[in-house]
């Protein structure tokens, strides 16, 4: 090689290291940055928070406490010296084996970590000491990120320099969540096996090791299995790591457990289902929020001094629960397993925020974060459903409040609608058909417009539920028309979807958080509330002064006294097993339901009835001192205008002398789609008295009567059993007279005169006509038979 090629070389390798050297001090600078950005948004190092849990509170929408979410009766600090030696052991060994040598961060284990991130661009590995876990659970949210891991090595050195290892060790064990609200060693010792901790076998102290991994796992009143599979684990590291000989582990392996039995060991406190209600979703909030598991989220509820503040109105909610409570509100009580049956549930939301005043989620409050009927039960709604599947979208494609529908029987491949008193009404609007309930128009109606215009309309009033796929779903007639949905609908989440008629069509999701904060008041979470436009202004405005309807003239007729404008719905499903009524006024909504936890048929019970009544004596305190107002009338809307009941067009005067009395009304109509042509269902007819039948040519002048009939424009068809609709009786004779004939019209005063003598009779043998041969006696024509 030549003396200029080993040169060029050289400077090759010069060029080539100076420019890596250059890229290490920019990578290495560039950490330094990140890293100091990340110091610089550290939370400052404060001791206090190392040695006490925060109690959190919750506020009412007075911001007056309501509760106090606290662990005091399952947090009972200990000094280390009475923590015994296998305990200590047992968490470091699981932990920390390092423990005692480094100096708050564990440079092995964090780039075990570190790599972990590497190759899999996620934390799997945790890398954290015991010192580590104090400081992230004393000052550091649950997220995963490098910049929560570079804060929390910062202030495990911070930790160490000021304290002994004992003092840490003595924080840990008294700060580390067990599940079931136990909060350190002692309170964990005492809900898991009933004793002081000082008493705890090493069998024993194992099992409590484990279950901080992850209590809803671990925890061996969830899975004794799974407790116990840890608990071997914790044991063979502990001979590992020489804390205990193999025969001593061996010893504590076979050692029987005997568990205490867990109790409710939640504080009380007021409006308990609203705050349950509450606590699951904090619970809900902090696992998307933060990626947290829910064990560590409830740890944060009961030991984080967090400040929660909801949307309950005590006043509201204090009568809810006293109305709910009173078996006179009940069809006839009955006890299983120590429930009352029938249960209820009732929620009371301001339909203008969406905010929760009440909530109520059975008779009883039997068990802390047992079960919420309103938030957590999900029942057919029955014919609840047909103004939010039915009539929302119906009217919003250009049916209006005056639309006529036939309410005669009607056939599907394998099914022929009912309604509940199993008559047909014949030629009614569709304001009739939701006063009364009627179940045949509303399954016309939406086989009109498509059954998937309802579950789209449903799920745009926040009907979460439906069933769409497996093969019993919710797309089918009954389902969407009837409310015979597979899963059901929650009481809270029916009357959200109510509120939006009450809104001007506005869908507000319905909260009961407004914000949750630290203890100095730093904001943590303002819950971001979902609203849209789910049905326009307009046909909010129709649907309401429908609803007014039922409750003036409907199912609902018994509120028909409520000294605020109102408007509602009754439900009623299959063999009653399920009562509904939601209602609303231009203040707040509230949907009510009764039944049995086990659908069970009941007697005497009607959605206009026992949940109406529940309504009315709420709702009687949520409006106390506020003025009366009606609701608002949107632009675009026209009326009243007089229309025929029987036709839905503009009346002619025939509509006023219908045999049923006058058919015009008065309805309001959108812009647009109001009638313009005259009613053509009625006419005018002559008839025979006689008869009852159209007159014929040969009918005296006497017996000839006009009269008003209507006239269907296609002719129903009768149930298979042969019932026909209640309007048949009305409709124009399809025949004509059969009593007066060419013989009437000759001799209309009088007997006629034989042509022949009764002498010439004699002189022709085998004639007889019998002097009263065109008589028709008086029972020969049954009225009855006639009666359409």
């Amino acid at each position: 090689m030549s003396k200029k090629n080993k040169n060029n070389k050289k400077q090759y390798l010069e060029k080539f290291l100076i420019i890596i050297i250059v890229i290490l001090f920019i990578m290495i600078g560039s950490g330094l940055g990140v890293v100091a950005a990340y110091l610089k948004d550290a939370p400052e190092f404060d001791p206090e928070k190392l040695e006490a849990a925060e109690t959190s509170l919750v506020f009412d929408d007075q911001d007056q406490i309501v509760a106090k979410l606290h662990a005091v009766q399952n947090r009972i600090n200990v000094e280390l010296e009475t923590i015994p030696d296998n305990l200590i052991n047992a968490f470091i060994a699981i932990e920390d084996p390092r423990f005692k040598k480094h100096f708050g961060v564990d440079i092995k284990a964090n780039f075990g970590a570190l790599w972990s991130v590497i190759q899999h661009r996620s934390f799997v590995r945790g890398g954290s000491t015991i010192t580590q876990q104090l400081v992230k659970n004393a000052f550091l949210s649950q997220e995963k990120t490098i910049k929560r891991k570079v804060q929390e090595i910062w202030l495990a050195l911070q930790v160490e320099n000021k304290y002994t290892k004992e003092e840490i060790l003595e924080f840990y064990l008294n700060q580390i969540y067990f599940g079931h609200s136990a909060n350190g060693v002692q309170s964990a010792s005492q809900v898991y096996f009933g004793k002081n901790v000082q008493d705890l076998t090493l069998a024993e102290a194992a099992m409590l090791a484990g279950i901080t991994r992850n209590p809803s796992i671990y925890s061996p009143y969830i899975n004794f299995d799974r407790a116990k599979e840890r608990q071997e684990v914790i044991l063979n590291e502990m001979v590992k790591n020489k804390f205990i000989s193999k025969e001593e582990a061996e010893e504590a392996k076979t050692e029987e457990i005997h568990l205490a039995g867990l109790k409710d060991s939640y504080e009380s406190y007021k409006a308990p289902f609203f705050v349950d209600h509450v606590i699951r979703e904090v619970v809900k909030i902090f696992k998307e929020e933060y990626g947290i598991t829910s064990d560590e989220a409830f740890n944060r509820i009961y030991n984080g001094g967090l400040r929660i503040y909801t949307t309950v109105n005590m006043n509201i909610q204090k009568k809810a629960e006293q109305v709910m409570a009173d078996p006179n509100n009940y069809p006839k009580t009955t006890i299983n397993n120590d429930t009352p049956q029938p249960q209820g549930a009732l929620v009371i939301i301001d339909h203008s925020n969406g905010h929760i005043k009440a909530l109520v989620g059975g008779r009883q409050h039997e068990k802390k974060l047992g079960l919420n009927r309103a938030t957590q039960s999900y029942r057919q709604p029955g014919s609840s459903f047909k103004p939010i599947s039915v009539y929302s979208p119906a009217i919003d494609l250009g049916y209006t409040a005056a639309s006529v529908v036939d309410d005669a029987p009607v056939f599907y491949k394998s099914w022929a609608p009912e309604n509940q008193n199993r008559r047909f009404n014949g030629l009614v609007t569709i304001r009739k058909a939701i006063e009364n309930s009627i179940n045949v128009v509303a399954v016309k109606v939406l086989d009109n417009i498509g059954i998937n215009r309802g579950i789209e309309y449903a799920q745009k009033l926040g009907i979460n539920s439906l069933v769409l796929d497996g093969s019993r779903n919710d797309i089918n007639l009954p389902a969407m028309a009837l409310g015979g949905l597979t899963k059901g609908v929650t009481p809270l989440e029916i009357c959200s979807a109510y509120s939006a008629f009450a809104n001007n069509g506005i869908y507000m999701q319905p909260i009961a958080i407004t914000k949750i904060t630290d203890k100095e008041g730093r904001v943590l979470i303002e819950p971001v509330q979902e609203q849209r436009a789910a049905i326009s202004e307009q046909t909010a405005f129709i649907i309401t002064d429908m609803l007014k309807g039922v409750i003036k003239s409907g199912t609902g007729w018994r509120l028909a006294n409520f000294p605020f404008p109102s408007a509602g719905k009754t439900g009623t499903t299959n063999d009653s097993k399920d009562i509904w009524f939601i209602g609303y006024t231009p203040y707040y909504v509230g949907a009510v339901w009764i039944g049995h936890d086990e659908p069970t048929k009941m007697t005497n019970v009607a959605g206009g009835l026992q949940p109406a009544l529940i309504w009315k004596q709420v709702m009687e305190t949520a409006h106390k001192g506020l003025p009366v107002k009606d609701f608002s009338r949107p632009s675009n809307i026209i009326g009243p205008i007089k229309v025929c009941s029987v036709s839905g067009k503009l009346p002619t005067e025939l509509c006023d002398h219908d045999p049923r009395g006058s058919k015009v009304v008065t309805e309001y109509f959108i812009k647009g789609t109001e009638p313009t042509e005259y009613c053509d269902v009625h006419v005018q007819k002559d008839i025979c008295i006689e008869s009852n039948l159209l007159t014929s040519e040969f009918c005296p002048e006497s017996s000839v009567e006009t009269r008003v009939f209507i006239q269907r424009k296609e002719p129903f068809i009768p149930s298979k059993d042969g019932r026909i609709p209640l309007d048949a009786s009305y409709e124009v004779p399809k025949e004509y007279c059969d009593i007066h004939n060419q013989f009437y019209e000759q001799y209309p005063d009088e007997e006629p005169e034989d042509e022949f003598s009764d002498e010439q009779n004699q002189d022709l043998p085998g004639l007889e006509v019998p002097a009263n041969e065109f008589d028709v006696p008086e029972d020969s024509v049954d009225p009855e038979a006639y009666n359409w």
